[in-house]
C-alpha cells in the first residue's frame, strides 16, 4: 500500500527546480484548485505552486523516493493545511489521488506536474548509484525499498538483452560492444558498484566518454526504474483525470520520454484516428486537448548558466477542452 507522509522536517537545497516560473504560468489557472506534484522531490517546483495560490488552494505531492518526501515535508509547515505527501509511483497514480483526497470532488483538480529523470540530489549521493563521477554501489533504484538494484539486474540479463537496454534506452550506438565489456566484467570480477559499470564502459574505447557514460547509466537507470511503462501509465491516469481547463505539464530531460510525451499529447489533440486515405472522418473522434503554448518551452540563457540541468530540458503544457471546443 502507498505510504502517506505524515512527518515533518527542515527544508534544504535539495534540488533546484527547472523553469519553475514558466510552470506556474502556464499550469494555475485556479488559485483555488487542487494541483498534483506527481515528482516533488524536494519541492521546488511544488513550493512555487503553491505560491502562486490563495488559502484555499491544495497540493498534492508524490513520490516514490522516500528520501525526496523526508525534505519535501518542510512544505507542510510553510503552508500548514494545503500540502498532501503521498509515497507512490506513476502507475498509481490515480490511486494515490483518491488516497490523499478521499471522495475529492473531481472538478477541484486544475493541474498535475511531471518532473521526470533524476534529481540533482539522487545524483549528488553517491550511495544512490545514478552517477559515473562517483563510486557507489550500482544501486539506481529511485524507491529503494522496492525493485531490483542495477547490480542485480545486469548480474541476472544476458548480454543480447544488456545491448537492447541500452540500445532502446540510451541510444548508443556501440550497445553491443558495451554490452560485451561489461558481461565479460561481470562474468570474471563480478559487478556491483558504479567504478566497476564505469571501467566497463571506458574499456570500449569510445570516442567521447562522457557522452556515453552518460547514456548507458541512463539506459540502466530506465530499466531498473521502468520508467517508460512507469510515464506511460502515469500521463494515462492524468488524462483521464483532468476534468475541462485542467492543464498537464510535462518536462522532459531526454528525446525518448518527449517522444512518448509528444505522440500521446499530439494523438488526443487530433482526435482522429482514421487512416489519411480516408476522405471523411469515420471515427468520430473529437480532440480532447489543446496545447497552450505554440511550442514546447525550452530554459532560457540565465536559467541554463546557473543551472546546466535545464539545457536539456522540454516543458510541455497541455490543457483539457471540451469535445465540442473549436481549437
Amino acid at each position: 500500500m502507498p505510504e502517506t507522509i505524515t512527518t515533518t522536517s527542515g527544508g534544504g537545497d535539495f534540488h533546484r527546480p527547472v523553469m519553475a516560473a514558466e510552470v506556474v504560468v502556464g499550469l494555475v489557472t485556479d488559485p483555488s484548485g487542487v494541483y498534483v506534484d506527481a515528482t516533488v522531490g524536494g519541492g521546488g517546483h511544488s513550493r512555487a505552486i503553491l505560491r502562486a495560490l490563495d488559502s484555499r488552494g491544495t497540493l498534492i505531492g508524490l513520490d516514490r523516493d522516500g528520501e525526496a518526501l523526508r525534505e519535501a515535508v518542510a512544505l507542510e509547515s510553510e503552508f500548514p493545511g494545503r500540502v498532501i505527501l503521498v509515497r507512490g509511483a506513476f502507475r498509481d497514480l490515480s490511486r494515490l489521488m483518491d488516497q490523499a483526497m478521499p471522495g475529492r470532488d473531481s472538478r477541484a483538480l486544475r493541474g498535475i506536474l511531471f518532473d521526470l529523470g533524476v534529481s540533482s540530489h539522487q545524483i549528488d549521493m553517491a550511495d544512490r548509484g545514478f552517477s559515473y563521477h562517483q563510486d557507489g554501489p550500482l544501486d539506481m533504484r529511485m524507491d529503494r525499498s522496492n525493485g531490483v538494484p542495477a547490480a542485480e539486474m545486469i548480474a541476472r540479463v544476458s548480454e543480447a538483452d544488456l545491448a537492447g537496454i541500452i540500445r532502446k534506452y540510451g541510444e548508443e550506438r556501440g550497445a553491443r560492444r558495451i554490452a560485451r565489456s561489461i558481461c565479460r566484467l561481470r562474468d570474471r570480477h563480478g559487478l556491483s558498484t558504479t567504478e566497476d559499470l564505469r571501467m566497463a564502459v571506458a574499456d570500449t574505447g569510445p570516442s567521447h566518454p562522457n557522452k556515453t557514460l552518460a547514456r548507458v547509466f541512463q539506459a540502466v537507470r530506465m530499466q531498473v526504474n521502468d520508467e517508460l511503462s512507469q510515464l506511460d501509465s502515469g500521463l494515462n491516469s492524468a488524462i483521464e483525470s483532468l476534468p475541462t481547463g485542467g492543464r498537464l505539464a510535462v518536462i522532459s530531460y531526454h528525446s525518448i520520454e518527449d517522444r512518448l510525451v509528444k505522440v500521446k499529447l499530439t494523438a488526443l489533440m487530433r482526435g482522429c484516428v482514421c487512416p489519411p486515405r480516408m476522405p471523411v472522418c469515420g471515427c468520430g473522434r473529437k480532440p480532447q486537448f489543446r496545447s497552450v503554448h505554440r511550442k514546447a518551452l525550452r530554459a532560457s540563457r540565465e536559467e541554463v548558466a546557473g543551472n546546466r540541468r535545464a539545457r536539456s530540458a522540454v516543458l510541455r503544457i497541455s490543457e483539457r477542452i471540451r469535445s465540442d471546443a473549436i481549437i
